[in-house]
C-alpha cells in the first residue's frame, strides 16, 4: 500500500496583520553623535589591544 503526500491547505485570502511596520529610516547623525560613536569605537579597539597584549 502506498501513501500519498498531502499538500498543506492554503487559504485564498491574504494574511492580515494588525500593524504595518514601515522600514526604519536611516538615522541622521549630527556631529556630537558621530563623535560619541567614534570615541566608543576607539575605546573598544584600545581594550581589545590591551587584551591581546596580555
Amino acid at each position: 500500500m502506498t501513501q500519498k503526500k498531502r499538500k498543506p491547505h492554503q487559504s485564498d485570502s491574504p494574511v492580515k496583520t494588525d500593524a504595518v511596520t514601515a522600514p526604519a529610516a536611516p538615522q541622521k547623525w549630527g556631529y556630537e553623535e558621530m563623535l560619541t560613536e567614534l570615541e566608543a569605537i576607539v575605546s573598544d579597539a584600545e581594550q581589545r589591544l590591551e587584551h591581546e597584549e596580555l
